[in-house]
């Protein structure tokens, strides 16, 4: 029988979001990079956008690397179903963009 595959991601949160919360869903979408230095890009040019497109300032934010459980049959339902925390076996903050 195949064994199931767990996958690692990244992705970047507001450095105000570090609670036990942190995959509830919010109606703001979380996006996910399977490569960590395009995750790393995605934030500066988010930040070049801020800072030369609009008066709003620049708040530092984390660079996520997560773990899934593995895709099981019942994984994906609860992906589905509750959203991605269902889904996160770990996840540690890797960096910060200032």
């Amino acid at each position: 029988m195949p064994r199931e595959q767990s996958f690692t991601f990244y992705t970047y949160s507001p450095s105000g979001s570090r609670d036990e919360n942190r995959w509830a869903d919010t109606g703001i979408r979380d996006v996910f990079f399977d490569d960590e230095v395009v995750a790393r890009q995605a934030v500066r040019q988010l930040r070049n956008d801020v800072t030369t497109e609009t008066d709003e300032e620049w708040s530092k934010m984390y660079i996520e690397k997560i773990e899934t459980f593995p895709m099981t049959k019942d994984n994906i339902l609860a992906l589905l179903n509750e959203g991605v925390g269902a889904i996160v076996k770990n996840h540690e903050v890797v960096g910060t963009i200032e």
